[in-house]
């Protein structure tokens, strides 16, 4: 059961879900309740994508279920991407402009794993995927500078986060994805992870200087990220302070 747990990936649908909720309340506008659902099947959809499509890759990495219980996966994928269209037709019909963010959000979804070895691609897409929520505020009507800070922190702090775990996969995805890290080598990865993070940093605390209550933890991973710690321990820390700027951005915007 704890593996069926495990492939909804549930922190990466509550970071989606947090950012969701957030740029409705950063405009100042109701919350779209329908399009918090959605982002959490479509955001759920596509890590099973993911999973089905490396099923044979992952095994090098423990995660089986994918291709150990191939039909019963197969046809969670379905579901979660039949709950996900059935969704956006319902938006569509509410908010055309909504609907259209979310249909693009999906069709990346649903092509990123294809794109694994061309350069630079499968992280940008996934970078700007994972900011879509922020936009749609912007698409109906909001205007708000915030709202483009945290739009591009966001894609910073994704990017930095997925070269983390390519990081952690070095080994294993060689000659089967192309990576920061394979392409550049782990040093100059780590560097470049730093940085981005420094740049995300910047950019959050321009949204609120209540963020500056995160600096310890901030250096806590960019200590571990350059003295060479091992990548999953290095994601854990910035899980937590991603969790962490999270809830100080709801409390007290």
């Amino acid at each position: 059961m704890s593996a069926w747990i495990k492939s909804f990936r549930l922190f990466g649908c509550f970071l989606m879900v947090s950012l969701t909720i957030m740029s409705f309340v950063f405009a100042r506008i109701n919350i779209f309740w329908e399009a918090v659902i959605a982002v959490f099947f479509i955001t759920s959809a596509t890590m099973l994508q993911n999973d089905w499509r490396d099923r044979f890759h992952d095994i090098h990495k423990d995660k089986m279920l994918a291709f150990q219980q191939p039909r019963k996966f197969f046809a969670l994928l379905l579901i979660f991407w039949l709950i996900s269209w059935t969704l956006i037709g319902f938006i569509v019909a509410l908010n055309l402009n909504i609907g259209i963010v979310l249909i693009i959000f999906t069709v990346v979804g649903i092509v990123y794993s294809e794109t694994r070895m061309i350069p630079f691609i499968p992280i940008v897409l996934v970078s700007f995927a994972s900011a879509g929520p922020v936009i749609f505020p912007l698409v109906m009507g909001a205007n708000s500078g915030k709202l483009f800070l945290l739009f591009f922190s966001t894609v910073f702090i994704v990017f930095a986060r997925e070269i983390i775990k390519d990081l952690d996969d070095e080994q294993i995805d060689n000659g089967y994805k192309w990576t920061i890290p394979l392409a550049f080598g782990e040093q100059r990865a780590r560097i470049l992870t730093a940085i981005i993070i420094i740049v995300w940093f910047v950019l959050v605390v321009k949204i609120s200087l209540m963020l500056l209550l995160v600096i310890p933890f901030v250096v806590i991973v960019l200590v571990a990220l350059i003295c060479g710690a091992k990548p999953l321990m290095v994601k854990r820390y910035l899980n937590m302070v991603m969790v962490l700027v999270i809830f100080l951005l709801i409390i007290f915007e």
